[in-house]
């Protein structure tokens, strides 16, 4: 019988969605300039709604009355810091005591075939990844996002856009593919990444197809324009009006530059996660990245101390989801450190809170000397010295015993070819990134191609760029061996 089945396009009024969260080119039209009065009135509403809705979730109901909250405590957007912050270490915590999914979403397999739902997860590198459940309005918001963002890019009705993710069980190719054709009008190209499709046969379709956009991460851009440069592929032959893209913690614009020149094209950078979605997106003015504020409050927090900062510091991002229920994010401490700027009107005509360049992960910092290290923040130095490859890996591991043991990190750089001074990158490098980070560091030169086995440079998943033997107690070792010690952190 046909109303026993949850049909998609039925399980939703999509007019009022559609105005509730507004996809291109509405939004810049109304959510993406309200006031700030009209903003926050709206955030609070949806706030304070999924706030209710998580105090019948075990994992909400539980650490919230730890700290002493009571339903009713909350009542506007001022009290949310009355609320703890979570991580991921909690929601593996949570899938521990209720397998498979977690006592965070509302309902187990129990509650399957009563609305449509979708299963992705985190790009997790030890165990099972994280799985997340997603109903049609997790979904869709997240589709929205992402289109706002391609269109806030240039991407218009009609474009042919190449995605160089895979469509798996990451949603990050499944984002940008429901943007593209459920909310633009685009033609998504869903070659997946090298692996999958090789560059080589990428940079064919390209040409035959008139592939005029790319969703493609960073290091991937750059290894594209390698591929062309060897095979005599002419990357400006190519129709490409925008990159979309993840470029790290590119802080004075290296890694950019490097591509648009090779490319030809503008690139633009982005944020997001696998559980909110795309948080932040730059607009064609190149000035910070604009949030969606109708669907995310963000907030930054002091790594150390989880203590709440004013807008304009450098902290931990914590994000609370103003759209899902299906499970709800609540002062979600994804621990990626940046800026959160005061809102203001871009040239582009929005009006929002900005995200600065994403500076590097909280939870691989190391204590070097009394000073607070990104392994990231490696990045800056390394890709602007031509001599390198732009692939690199930091190794942190304890140097002595007792209460004389420190923290160390030796990184590892690749050269170009054999044919590159080693002595005179390695002394080069270490006064660069003394600079940068504040401390001394040591170099090791590795040779081309010789850290991505480690890095998984090129491969599914995110480029790793710490290798931590901090916890087993080990000691590296000279060359790339250092890495077949310990796992390295995603």
């Amino acid at each position: 019988m046909s109303g026993s089945i949850p049909y998609y396009w039925q399980s939703v009024d999509w007019n009022a969605f559609m105005a509730d969260y507004p996809p291109p080119p509405h939004f810049g039209t109304t959510h993406g300039i309200l006031s700030s009065d009209a903003l926050r009135a709206l955030q609070e509403r949806r706030f304070l709604e999924r706030v209710k809705e998580a105090w019948s979730i075990p994992f909400y109901r539980k650490r919230w009355e730890a700290v002493g909250l009571a339903p009713g405590d909350v009542t506007s957007l001022e009290h949310i810091e009355r609320i703890p912050t979570f991580n991921s270490d909690d929601l593996r915590t949570a899938i521990a005591e209720a397998p498979p999914f977690g006592n965070h979403h509302p309902f187990g397999p129990e509650g399957f075939g009563r609305m449509p739902l979708k299963l992705q997860t985190s790009s997790g590198t030890t165990g099972l990844p994280r799985a997340t459940l997603f109903d049609p309005i997790a979904w869709e918001v997240q589709a929205i996002q992402m289109a706002r963002a391609f269109y806030a890019q240039g991407a218009r009705p009609g474009d042919i856009v190449q995605i160089t993710y895979t469509n798996s069980l990451a949603n990050a190719a499944w984002n940008a593919y429901t943007a593209l054709h459920h909310w633009l009008g685009c033609v998504p190209v869903t070659c997946g990444s090298g692996v999958v499709t090789s560059t080589e046969r990428q940079l064919e379709y390209a040409k035959a197809w008139g592939v005029n956009g790319w969703f493609t991460r960073g290091e991937y851009l750059g290894r594209i324009a390698e591929v062309a440069a060897a095979t005599n592929f002419d990357l400006h032959s190519l129709k490409t009006k925008y990159l979309h893209s993840y470029l790290g913690p590119d802080v004075e614009g290296h890694l950019r530059r490097a591509l648009e020149e090779a490319w030809g094209a503008p690139v633009y950078d982005n944020y997001g996660t696998h559980e909110i979605g795309l948080i932040a997106f730059e607009c064609q003015a190149q000035d910070g990245k604009h949030i969606s504020e109708d669907t995310i409050f963000v907030e930054t927090v002091d790594v150390d101390t989880g203590a709440s900062l004013p807008f304009g510091s450098r902290g931990s991002l914590v994000a609370t989801s103003l759209h899902r229920s299906v499970p709800p994010f609540i002062r979600y401490d994804l621990r990626d450190v940046l800026v959160i700027t005061e809102r203001s009107e871009c040239r582009c005509g929005l009006c929002t809170r900005k995200m600065s360049t994403f500076l590097g992960r909280a939870d691989e910092m190391v204590k070097l000397r009394g000073t607070n290290v990104f392994p990231l923040a490696c990045q800056n130095a390394i890709t602007k010295d031509p001599r390198a490859t732009g692939d690199f890996l930091c190794v942190a591991y304890f140097e002595g015993e007792g209460l004389g043991r420190r923290e160390e990190m030796i990184v590892r750089v690749e050269r170009r070819s054999p044919d590159v001074d080693a002595h005179g990158l390695k002394a080069d490098l270490e006064r660069a990134l003394h600079k940068d980070l504040g401390v001394r560091v040591n170099v090791e030169i590795a040779e081309s191609g010789e850290l991505a086995e480690h890095t998984r440079m090129g491969r599914e998943g995110k480029v790793r760029r710490l290798l931590d033997l901090r916890q087993t107690g080990a000691k590296p070792t000279s060359g790339a061996s250092t890495a077949k010690v310990g796992t390295g952190s995603a």
